[in-house]
């Protein structure tokens, strides 16, 4: 009886060892405006967050251009970190991908107002993403 319930919990803990050895352990990855025209290298699966600097109070907000090919799925909506509790205070756009893809693309972004189809954007972000 001793015997027997030994082997299951053995191979109980063999098993879940295995299983969480399966599991992506990589960090997620985080770039910024530092890292613009740079090759990003991510694995599917990969968490990416894009952390630009910005001001919404502003109207101007980062958005994401298409992909091709798609490789990356926004996930949820972008979260803004003000520098301070002042009203109108700039501060940081953070904007998180799963990579769900293999291949190369570009991930671009343009600072702008939403309203202003007609005008160029106040500026531009862009990396090329390898999804292996």
């Amino acid at each position: 009886m001793k015997t027997t319930f030994f082997a299951v919990l053995m191979l109980t803990a063999l098993l879940v060892g295995s299983l969480t050895a399966c599991q992506t352990t990589a960090e997620p990855l985080t770039i910024r405006e530092q890292d613009a025209e740079k090759t990003i290298t991510l694995e599917t699966g990969d968490t990416l967050f894009v952390e630009l600097g910005g001001n919404i109070t502003t109207g101007f907000n980062w958005f994401p251009a298409p992909q091709d090919p798609i490789l990356l799925n926004q996930v949820g909506e972008a979260e803004v970190i003000p520098e301070s509790d002042l009203v109108g205070a700039p501060g940081k756009i953070v904007m998180q991908f799963k990579a769900v893809a293999q291949g190369q693309t570009v991930l671009h972004f343009d600072y702008k107002r939403s309203w202003e189809t007609d005008e160029a954007p106040e500026k531009s972000f862009e990396v090329t993403v390898v999804v292996k």
